[in-house]
């Protein structure tokens, strides 16, 4: 029986470490209304006690969750094997590939229509300035100003890295601070030297002038979207994630007390990144 017993657990051992071996870690930038347990729930369909009611798409289980507070850090960790691959959205993860040689594209998923939108700290000024950025984000839409920007820098963006955009300034007119990431390039992009650049320059520096208001650009990590907007450091944040399978007080990267402008971009395909094989 005591032989019995040690076989027994050699194998429950051996088993257990199979199973562990299965599970594919997958890397995410960091959500901030949600952990990565209960993310992994999410994926699979299952309820959480915040998120009863969804209509997300299920996927296979044998997947674990890491939250990372940018994307540097996340590559570094698919580089060390902390993780097995990494999802980001379709042109997010087609900007990575072209720009790293050690990574490539090993699965298409598709997923819910997700959106980016600009957030604000739900308070009196906070409303107001959301209220002259969505007016604007709007007329960039209903004029085509906002899908030829995303064509210069995002679908078609030509050679070599964009330009920061230079601001207009305007006398007399408040000064909004508004926090970028350089974590979505090349939608939120900022440059080697740590210059914002491209896309979230374009939009913003095109919004100014609707608005009649002056930007500074303040450099965050993506995980600190959230605080920079609560503290006050920020009068605004380039981008919250919005998934549609969720109602928009549910949302697993809107924390309680931000407020969204109008979306400005899209997605309904997430890209799986692993480390090429030698």
């Amino acid at each position: 029986m005591k032989k019995f017993l040690c076989v027994l657990l050699a194998l429950m051992l051996i088993s257990s470490c199979l199973y562990a071996a299965d599970v594919l870690k997958v890397g995410q930038l960091a959500k901030l209304n949600i952990s990565p347990e209960d993310f992994k729930l999410l994926v699979l369909g299952i309820p959480t006690a915040k998120f009863q009611e969804f209509r997300n798409t299920a996927a296979p289980d044998g997947r674990s969750y890491k939250f990372y507070n940018s994307l540097m850090t996340m590559l570094m960790g698919l580089n060390r094997g902390e993780i097995d691959e990494i999802h980001l959205p379709k042109d997010v993860a087609n900007y990575v590939v072209k720009n790293n040689d050690t990574v490539e594209v090993t699965a298409i998923l598709k997923t819910n229509q997700n959106f980016l939108a600009i957030g604000f700290h739900d308070t009196e000024k906070g409303q107001k300035i959301k209220s002259l950025i969505n007016n604007a984000l709007i007329t960039l839409e209903n004029n085509g100003k906002l899908a030829n920007l995303k064509s210069i820098y995002i679908t078609d963006p030509g050679i070599g890295e964009p330009e920061p955009v230079k601001f207009e300034k305007f006398d007399n007119a408040e000064t909004i601070k508004v926090a970028v990431t350089g974590d979505m390039p090349p939608i939120d992009f900022i440059d080697l030297d740590g210059d914002p650049a491209g896309f979230n320059t374009a939009v913003l520096a095109e919004a100014a002038k609707i608005a009649g208001i002056n930007i500074e650009l303040v450099n965050i990590d993506s995980s600190a979207r959230a605080a920079a907007l609560v503290s006050g450091r920020v009068d605004a944040v380039f981008w919250f994630q919005i998934d549609s399978g969720f109602e928009i007080d549910k949302q697993p990267d809107l924390p309680e007390g931000i407020i969204l402008s109008e979306p400005y971009y899209s997605w309904d395909e997430i890209y799986a990144l692993k480390i090429k094989a030698k």
